[in-house]
């Protein structure tokens, strides 16, 4: 379905505050010229070139502050902020798309179903883990990224409301995870008919559920795709460094801040917890990760294709010239989201039944 500009722009408005709100900000570094920070590639098509300006132009306005939440009270205040400034700006785009959307409970764990407009055209379902940074964002303010994903591969998509930090550490977030997903079964789906998304922290999240997943020794699903995953909470990767001028969005002390609160630095280590340190040489599902060239944590799912690869592992890293971090929602209608829905469509129609 044709994306109108007004949507474009709205959502690169929007990507001040996800963006932000994900997961992932560079290590400290020297300060970026503001010339580097506005810089956008001829390389990229010029419809992203049109949206991203009106990014850059925002986040060029915007100072990073160092006043973080430490309280849940705080924590629960700024969720409510990003929260309704994301909602403000995706519900154009959700109501562009029309899904049917309903309220459910998976295993205890709240959701939302999402059905394409007009139903849905193909066999299998899949579940959605939004980002936010582990601290922020829902299942209704990330309803956007679940529609499209619905709209452009004809499945019914389940969004889940997982509880997030500090309310929930980690093992209690991945557990959801896996309760929703036991629920599917239970239901009467088999494991070959579900696939398993996320994007940013989101993506953290699917990626090391299925580790826990495939040590409990459950039946595994029949895909996982990762679009811009976190998945080092260390922040060691080398584009940490390098792409930070020109990722300018994303605040380190920020991100710290979340991942204190998701879990405790002492467990950054865990694959449970960061899964590019996990070991797959194990049974694990065929894995398609997407990410830009653009974003800082590109290191990140460098780092966890290599990971899997070197365990004997069925991965594919799916890499986009220019693009920012979680690019195929937030920059709809664009060449190079479309793409990447493409590419995710075949990826799901190869694997799942």
């Amino acid at each position: 379905m044709p994306i109108t500009r007004m949507f474009q722009i709205g959502l690169a408005a929007a990507t001040v505050a996800v963006m932000t709100a994900c997961a992932t900000p560079p290590a400290e570094s020297p300060e970026a010229s503001k010339a580097d920070a506005l810089w956008i590639a001829d390389s990229v098509s010029p419809e992203a070139k049109t949206a991203m300006t009106a990014l850059l132009s925002l986040v060029g306005t915007t100072q990073p502050s160092s006043d973080y939440p430490k309280t849940p009270a705080e924590w629960a205040a700024n969720r409510e902020q990003v929260e309704q400034f994301t909602l403000a700006f995706t519900q154009p785009l959700v109501e562009t798309l029309s899904p049917d959307v309903s309220e459910i409970e998976l295993g205890g764990v709240p959701a939302l179903k999402v059905v394409p407009k007009g139903g849905a055209t193909k066999s299998g379902v899949l579940i959605y883990v939004h980002g936010g940074g582990f601290t922020n964002l829902s299942a209704r303010s990330t309803l956007s990224g679940a529609a499209l994903m619905a709209a452009k591969t004809g499945r019914v998509i389940y969004s889940l409301d997982y509880t997030r930090a500090p309310d929930a550490k980690w093992d209690e977030i991945t557990d959801q995870v896996l309760s929703a997903y036991a629920a599917l079964l239970a239901e009467g789906n088999s494991a070959d008919q579900i696939g398993i998304f996320g994007d940013s922290a989101g993506g953290t999240i699917v990626a090391a559920s299925m580790l826990k997943l495939r040590d409990k020794g459950g039946p595994m699903p029949a895909a996982i795709l990762l679009q811009s995953p976190v998945t080092d909470l260390k922040l060691a990767g080398d584009t940490i460094r390098t792409v930070a001028a020109f990722d300018p969005a994303l605040d380190v002390g920020y991100a710290r801040a979340r991942f204190a609160q998701y879990a405790s630095p002492s467990e950054f280590t865990n694959p449970y917890v960061s899964p590019v340190y996990g070991i797959y040489t194990a049974e694990f599902p065929p894995v398609l990760i997407q990410a830009g060239t653009r974003e800082i944590v590109l290191s990140d799912s460098v780092r966890l294709y290599r990971q899997i690869s070197k365990g004997g592992g069925d991965v594919v890293l799916d890499v986009y010239e220019g693009m920012p971090h979680v690019f195929q929602s937030l920059l709809p209608g664009t060449p190079e989201s479309d793409t990447a829905y493409a590419r995710s469509e075949a990826f799901w129609d190869e694997y799942i039944e």
